[in-house]
């Protein structure tokens, strides 16, 4: 992972086997010169700061509402407390303001207690057959190689 001043690059993993492979690649269709020396998402900075901001804002919160709960003098939240507070805090809305409801399975306890919560197991997937996972593989190729060439690009043209 490089990091700059205003991008954040950050390889997939694998990405050196893929960019190895993409150098053979060109070199077998006749590119002899090309070499493809990374392959890595640039990701800006203030996205990265934005999703830690909305986090560290969201636990805030969490507290907030925590401490809201407990009557005076009381040094220790109940499980009844916490499970208010995470109902109340942790409401996530998207772009548009719209909220997005998180259902998991949870457990509460109270002190020496034990508690579970399990998750029923699905069905097995059933087998695609041969040519649907081949197109995934090819079209996942093809991105590759798209992204192979814009690289290719960006260096021969400087």
């Amino acid at each position: 992972m490089a990091i700059s001043d205003t991008m954040i690059n950050m390889g997939p993993p694998g990405s050196a086997e893929y960019a190895l492979q993409m150098t053979r690649q060109q070199q077998e269709n006749g590119d002899e010169f090309t070499e493809i020396t990374s392959l890595h998402w640039a990701i800006a900075k203030p996205s990265i700061e934005g999703v830690v901001d909305h986090i560290r804002t969201r636990l805030t919160q969490f507290v907030a509402e925590v401490r809201a709960t407990m009557p005076a003098g009381q040094q220790n939240p109940d499980p009844n407390q916490i499970d208010s507070a995470a109902q109340q805090a942790l409401n996530i809305s998207g772009g548009d303001n719209s909220i997005f409801n998180i259902s998991a399975p949870h457990a509460k306890a109270d002190r020496g207690g034990t508690a579970s919560a399990n998750v029923n197991e699905s069905a097995p997937a059933t087998p695609q057959p041969w040519w649907h996972r081949t197109s995934v593989i090819w079209t996942a190729v093809a991105a590759l190689a798209t992204i192979a060439g814009v690289i290719v690009t960006v260096i021969v043209a400087k």
